[in-house]
């Protein structure tokens, strides 16, 4: 995957109409962390039957996708399963103004959502460009303990891109993907990569993509 330029950027998100299609555990993922940045929040599942485990006040909306959904969206979020949907939400966001992260699809996106370390009003963003989500989640914690950055993260980065993008083309779900790129970013991961080479990082990553979503939980 190409490396893309990017502006860091923090956005103030309190009060502001932001718009998640897809409840899955990704979608839900990111309604909890704009709940915390106090945004206000307008979720759309398909699935009539879905309860999230959402605690205070957001609008659900128990339809199957539609253009209207983003009506006085600032921000959008497409995490369906479905490439295609998620790729169709990312036009329509464009078409009225809102910027758009597409799971799973970083051709499909405006901004990338970089972990984060905070005190007080200081915050320290990690970020990969969108490449490798998981793993910035994983710095941010070995950073946390107080290890240093580990040697050649930016060659696994660039491995884990690979993978991601190879991963979004095979017959897995949004979850299971999510799920298998995690475990892929995990220390146990990085040190078979560094030990042993990409080859057995990939083959570790079959072993992982074998398993179904439910042996994750």
């Amino acid at each position: 995957m190409k490396s893309v330029k990017t502006f860091p950027i923090m956005l103030k998100l309190a009060g502001v109409q932001v718009v998640v299609v897809g409840a899955g555990k990704v979608g839900l993922r990111k309604v909890h962390a704009l709940q915390e940045a106090g945004a206000t929040i307008r979720l759309v599942t398909s699935q009539c039957d879905v309860q999230p485990d959402i605690p205070g006040d957001i609008e659900i909306v128990r339809e199957s996708y539609m253009p209207d959904h983003l009506n006085d969206a600032k921000l959008v979020f497409a995490c369906t399963n479905d490439r295609d949907v998620n790729a169709k939400i990312a036009a329509d966001a464009s078409k009225i103004g809102a910027l758009v992260n597409a799971a799973d699809q970083p051709a499909d996106c405006d901004f990338y959502m970089p972990a984060t370390i905070q005190d007080g009003d200081v915050f320290i963003a990690i970020g990969t460009g969108g490449s490798a989500p998981a793993l910035a989640g994983e710095i941010k914690k070995q950073l946390l303990a107080g290890k240093p950055i580990p040697n050649r993260i930016g060659e696994f980065a660039a491995l884990l891109a690979e993978i991601r993008n190879e991963l979004s083309q095979a017959d897995m779900t949004l979850d299971h993907r999510s799920m298998v790129m995690r475990k892929l970013a995990e220390s146990e991961a990085y040190e078979i990569f560094i030990a042993s080479g990409q080859q057995a990082l990939r083959n570790y990553m079959q072993l992982l993509c074998e398993n179904s979503a439910e042996d994750f939980s």
